[in-house]
């Protein structure tokens, strides 16, 4: 009897010591979700600060209807003397290279994002892509690997890796054709799809996201797992503006057309979060199809949290339309500069006399947007703002003024 008690109070000091110990060892590493089964693909790690984390995110295959899964493949190793991210690849039995974008334009669409590009390619030493939409925008991030349409109405073939790496296929020769004195490869190229910054709502075909109600992993998880140091250029314009140049562009007619569709998608909105995360009625299919505007786009601090929590701040340059539009020469030195290009105050002052690109004409015939519909934008874009200026430590991001 006296053995029998021994031995069970050295086994409740061991159960103790044990709990202890995975307690404080793991304390502050890994977040599981309580609702992801336990046959659950992978977890990941994660953090809901604005700060880079590191990943920690199994391969698990893709299954039935999930998109192809990129952490089942390992980083390229790319080569050193090509400011471009480039490696060799074996192919048809020989070695080709192989090229992703040195940078992304990553939106928000209706923001001018078409303008800065067509000035960022206008650059000798910078490459576009092949076969584009807009000769500038892939969508492979946002959509095409999940087998979504440009305008999310369809279904296609998904595009896998490899088809993404083809669009770069024509740059990748002209980036090894041409090489400086010391044998360095200075060309890039780069991908200007602006939905890949907001769109999100593939993530149900993630391998790791099966069987939860909100993703775990997002599209910078997965730039993340391929990259090793990527530049993203994002320009924001007020939310309120944006949404009303967009609808004009997809099929608007009056500014009073406008604020009765505002009207109902605010409902729609609040509605579902009432009873829902905001991430859950952001990232929706479903629900997207049921509103009139695309008003889910102007909550930019939802969406920059995401690229936040894996990506460090300085790995974004943050611009506004606004600022744009005041200074475009500005605007285009921080741009080169950022993506480490070599330009005189002449070529630089010949670009921007350039005329903007894509000016909406419709927009022009529809008129200004009423007050009202400012008013009621203003006041459901507000709390998004404020959470994004606070991130970014920067007022400007109010749109006050």
């Amino acid at each position: 009897m006296k053995i029998g008690t021994t031995r069970l109070v050295f086994l409740l000091l061991v159960s103790c010591a044990t709990i202890w110990f995975m307690t404080w060892h793991y304390r502050g590493t890994v977040i599981y979700d309580a609702k992801r089964p336990m046959y659950s693909h992978g977890y990941v790690q994660y953090s809901t600060v604005h700060k880079s984390v590191k990943q920690d995110i199994r391969c698990v295959g893709a299954g039935p209807d999930e998109a192809e899964d990129l952490f089942c493949m390992e980083k390229p190793q790319y080569l050193p003397n090509f400011k471009n991210p480039c490696w060799y690849a074996k192919e048809d039995g020989k070695f080709r290279l192989k090229c992703l974008p040195y940078y992304h334009l990553l939106g928000v669409c209706k923001s001018g994002t078409t303008d800065l590009s067509y000035r960022i390619l206008a650059h000798e030493d910078v490459l576009g892509c092949n076969d584009c939409w807009k000769k500038k925008e892939i969508f492979y991030w946002c959509r095409r690997r999940y087998g979504y349409t440009v305008d999310m109405e369809g279904v296609r073939t998904p595009c896998n890796f490899s088809c993404f790496l083809q669009k770069f296929t024509t740059a990748a020769q002209k980036i090894e054709q041409e090489v400086t004195e010391s044998g360095y490869h200075n060309m890039i190229t780069g991908d200007a799809s602006p939905s890949d910054f907001s769109d999100f709502r593939g993530w149900p075909k993630i391998p790791q996201n099966a069987g939860l109600q909100e993703p775990v992993v997002t599209t910078p998880h997965l730039i993340r797992h391929v990259y090793t140091d990527p530049k993203f250029i994002l320009i924001l314009r007020n939310p309120t503006d944006r949404l009303y140049s967009d609808y004009t562009m997809r099929h608007g007619q009056t500014p009073e057309d406008f604020h009765e569709a505002v009207r109902d998608d605010i409902r729609i909105e609040d509605a579902c979060m009432r009873n829902h995360s905001v991430e859950q009625c952001l990232y929706s299919v479903e629900l997207a199809r049921k509103l009139r505007t695309r008003i889910f786009l102007g909550c930019y601090s939802v969406y920059m949290r995401q690229w936040l929590n894996v990506f460090p701040r300085d790995q974004f340059l943050i611009l506004r339309t606004e600022d744009h539009d005041k200074d475009p020469t500005a605007q285009l030195k921080s741009v080169y500069n950022y993506l480490k290009l070599n330009y005189t105050e002449e070529w630089l002052a010949s670009i921007t006399r350039v005329p903007h690109q894509n000016a909406s004409e419709k927009k022009k015939r529809m008129g200004p947007m009423l007050e009202k519909t400012r008013v009621l934008l203003d006041a459901f874009y507000s709390r998004y703002n404020h959470d994004l200026a606070d991130m970014l430590q920067d007022k400007m991001f109010l749109w006050l003024s």
